[in-house]
């Protein structure tokens, strides 16, 4: 009965949203016109890595394009927003050996604009998952995605197509609930899939600010998801972050970052049931108007799960980063990252990876 629930608040809040008028001053329609805001990002990638000598694996050694992404954005009228975000970027395909270049609609949605200290959004989104899996390939803080991110989420992220619904609580400091229902079955999702067509994940995302002083502020995100999968049993995903960030008089050229997520899955199956759970931590200083040093450490561990399956997770992964980075201005970078990975293999992955990030075009601005 779950689907019969989420269909239900959402025509309660679009017949609400349609009821009111326009918010005076607020954002002006631009249905009518034939040129929305354009904007393309670019992601050129050079990496080296021990394990990366053979052309056939996942991570080959080389240059390569990590990613490509073009966003459409614009307001329909005064009662929508809708944005279009399409991908170009690279997929490795495990029976072929081979890697191939892949295009698609990472995002696509519309977003209401007249709800009071509310946000409808119906299409396909990132999931209000954590605080990582909202953002973009651009503009992840390292050059790739945590191992609780790729491993636990999947490559691509918790990524579905649904509705949502955000609302700002009524409390003096900044506290946001976000409630969705999304199908289950988008791509990497195989740990969802129920078997039935009318199958709903459910996703809880509660998010809080505080301002401690004039400057340091604290945030704080609680996460939670259920489903049914395959085996027409649950799965279900746990998550916590914390983010401090210090910038004292709103300086430009110092800042600190600390921000931290911690992640767990239970995948119950037929035959065996699979506990996954992580964390990854790291730490960003801004010592001039246009560099940062960085650094991240990592932990994941499968704690039971079927051995036999396809493609069974390493027992456990521990991962530490560190990062360099000159950004000119908030359309380019460059960055240069070492990675060292102990996965239980006998050796242990050492990779450098160096990015250069362009954009054009127009370039919303990213969430706090």
């Amino acid at each position: 009965m779950s689907h019969y629930f989420f269909a239900l608040v959402f025509l309660l809040f679009v017949s609400e949203a349609f009821a009111q008028e326009p918010v005076q001053g607020g954002a002006q329609s631009r249905g009518n016109s034939f040129n929305p805001d354009i904007g393309l990002n670019l992601l050129m990638l050079y990496q080296n890595s021990n394990r990366g000598n053979d052309p056939n694996v996942e991570d080959p050694n080389g240059f390569s394009i990590q990613e490509a992404e073009l966003q459409f954005s614009a307001d329909v009228d005064p009662y929508w927003r809708l944005v279009s975000t399409f991908a170009l970027h690279s997929e490795f395909d495990e029976e072929e050996g081979t890697r191939e270049m892949h295009f698609g609609a990472e995002e696509a949605y519309a977003e209401s604009l007249a709800i009071p200290v509310t946000t409808l959004k119906v299409g396909k989104f990132k999931a209000a998952f954590g605080k990582h899996n909202l953002l973009h390939a651009h503009a992840f803080p390292f050059i790739d995605a945590p191992l609780i991110n790729t491993d636990l989420l999947g490559e691509e992220g918790f990524n579905d197509v649904g509705a949502s619904v955000a609302a700002l609580l009524p409390t003096p400091w900044f506290s946001e609930v976000t409630l969705q229902g999304l199908s289950g079955k988008g791509e990497g999702l195989e740990y969802f899939d129920g078997p039935s067509a009318n199958n709903v994940v459910g996703v809880l995302h509660l998010k809080n600010l505080w301002d401690l002083t004039d400057d340091l502020t604290f945030e704080l995100g609680v996460s939670g998801a259920s489903g049914e999968n395959a085996s027409a049993s649950s799965t279900n995903l746990y998550g916590v972050d914390t983010t401090f960030k210090w910038r004292p008089n709103g300086s430009r050229e110092r800042a600190v970052i600390w921000s931290t997520e911690v992640m767990s899955r239970d995948f119950n199956q037929a035959s065996t049931d699979e506990r996954d759970a992580g964390f990854a931590t790291w730490l960003q200083y801004q010592f001039s108007t246009r560099w940062w040093v960085q650094a991240r450490a990592e932990y994941l561990q499968a704690r039971q799960q079927d051995l036999a399956a396809e493609d069974p997770l390493p027992e456990f992964q521990r991962k530490q980063s560190v990062l360099v980075g000159f950004v000119p201005s908030e359309f380019s970078a460059v960055r240069l990252q070492y990675d060292h990975l102990n996965d239980g293999e006998k050796d242990a992955e050492q990779r450098v990876m160096l990015q250069l990030n362009y954009s054009i075009g127009a370039h919303p601005a990213h969430a706090y």
